[in-house]
C-alpha cells in the first residue's frame, strides 16, 4: 500500500535536511555517494521554502552551510527527489553552481 502523500514527501524532505545537518549518513535515504559527501562537508542544512510536491516527486530550495563556514557562507541549492510507493527516496538531484554561493 502506498503511503505517498504531499505531507509525507514534505516531511521526508525536512527529515533529509535534519539528517544531513546531524551527519547521520545511516539515516539519509537518498543516493549514498552524494549523501556521504554531504554528511562530511555540510555543517547545517535547511529547507528554504515550502516543498513543491506532485505525485511521487518533491522539489525544494535548500540552504547548505559548509562545515567551517557556518555563518560565513551559504550555498543555495534546488533539490529534486523521487519517492517509491512506500515513501522512501529513490533518487535525488541537487542543482547549484558558483552563482549560488554567497557570503553572509
Amino acid at each position: 500500500m502506498s503511503v505517498l502523500s504531499d505531507e509525507h514527501i514534505a516531511k521526508t524532505m525536512q527529515a533529509y535536511v535534519e539528517k544531513i545537518t546531524a551527519g547521520d549518513l545511516d539515516g539519509v535515504v537518498a543516493v549514498c555517494e552524494f549523501s556521504t559527501m554531504a554528511c562530511e562537508s555540510v555543517g547545517r542544512m535547511e529547507l528554504e521554502d515550502n516543498p513543491r510536491v506532485g505525485g511521487s516527486w518533491g522539489a525544494c530550495g535548500m540552504l547548505a552551510y559548509p562545515k567551517g563556514t557556518v555563518g560565513v557562507l551559504v550555498i543555495e541549492t534546488l533539490d529534486v527527489m523521487s519517492f517509491d510507493e512506500v515513501g522512501k527516496i529513490t533518487s535525488m538531484k541537487a542543482v547549484w553552481g558558483g552563482r549560488n554561493m554567497r557570503g553572509l
